[in-house]
């Protein structure tokens, strides 16, 4: 097996784990505002969640371009797709985190 297989193959396992804890997260934020009784989400949390929103369709298109584009732009796409995520997650983190600290 090549070497590069190898790292696509640990970069859509890297995504597939951060897409659990994406919507793991996504779903506790949600949770936190319902159950402190507030409609909309704070002015800092709401833009974390509109660009997951987006986020979570343009992935889907990028997701199913990996199975169209020639074997050279799968790895590149890969990579950005994987990195957004990880970007994604990581403002998701720091929401629920903020939306659990001041619902308290």
């Amino acid at each position: 097996m090549k070497m590069a297989h190898i790292y696509l193959m640990t970069l859509i396992i890297i995504f597939m784990i951060e897409s659990f804890f994406e919507v793991k997260w996504f779903a506790q934020i949600r949770d936190i505002f319902q159950r402190s009784g507030r409609i909309t989400p704070t002015k800092r949390v709401q833009p974390v969640i509109k660009i997951e929103t987006q986020w979570s369709w343009f992935s889907w298109i990028l997701l199913i371009l990996l199975f169209v584009l020639p074997e050279v732009y799968t790895f590149l796409l890969i990579c950005i797709i994987t990195l957004i995520e990880t970007i994604i997650v990581y403002e998701l983190y720091n929401a629920r985190n903020y939306a659990q600290q001041i619902n308290k």
